[in-house]
């Protein structure tokens, strides 16, 4: 062992400092031109590892609907998603119908997430509803799921050749990208109501693409194609 710890107990900075594989971590660093303390790189690299380490392989970081509800950030958690369905709804993602015998109703499911600032503080509470696309039917509430994903050597020599003409790149995310895409008319796919804010007999009949469903990918790309 290099440093002695309880289970689960991040290394202080004094353990970190005393460890021999530190003086190794600075001769690395130094030989790709750090030019600052061992001190410093410890406090603003070393240090901050090992807490994102900790806060991403913590399972209160991604809580079930009950370990959400039940623990120490409920109320942070049900913000989330009010927030999230609030969203949808002013998306018209669907429309709440009579649940009949005929239809193919595929399971609901929340997925909380718990992020975290480098150095360990909580930064966000984030919920999103999806669909479980596993429980999809082809032929009834999918016919196609194909995608075009862009090859990474591709994207290595865009960047080789940004780097060449000297150019400026630049990369951008769309919050909630699913979301923007529509269904086709063929396609009738049934969810079950949200948990936590269920209705007896009554379903949800989509009109926007959730994640989670095995057509998301498709529909989102031909929205994008579309709009660009």
């Amino acid at each position: 062992m290099l440093f002695s710890m309880e289970d689960n107990e991040i290394p202080t900075m004094e353990q970190l400092l005393a460890c021999p594989v530190s003086c190794f971590i600075h001769f690395v660093a130094n030989d790709y031109g750090y030019a600052g303390s061992k001190k410093e790189l410890i406090v603003n690299w070393v240090q901050t590892f090992f807490l994102k380490a900790k806060s991403e392989t913590s399972k209160q970081a991604n809580p079930n609907w009950r370990e959400a509800m039940d623990g120490p950030f409920n109320e942070e958690y049900w913000k989330a998603t009010v927030k999230d369905l609030e969203m949808l709804e002013d998306m018209d993602a669907w429309e709440v119908v009579d649940q009949t015998n005929d239809m193919n109703v595929i399971d609901s499911i929340w997925v909380f997430k718990l992020k975290r600032f480098p150095d360990g503080l909580v930064k966000t509470f984030k919920a999103r509803f999806c669909a479980r696309g596993d429980q999809q039917l082809e032929g009834v509430d999918f016919f196609e799921t194909y995608a075009p994903v862009v090859q990474w050597m591709t994207v290595r020599l865009l960047l080789i050749v940004v780097m060449l003409l000297n150019l400026k790149s630049k990369q951008g995310d769309i919050t909630a990208a699913f979301f923007y895409a529509d269904l086709d008319d063929n396609e009738k796919v049934f969810v079950c109501m949200p948990q936590g804010f269920c209705k007896d007999g009554k379903v949800l009949k989509l009109k926007k693409t959730l994640y989670g469903l095995k057509q998301s990918p498709q529909m989102f790309w031909k929205y994008l194609t579309k709009a660009m």
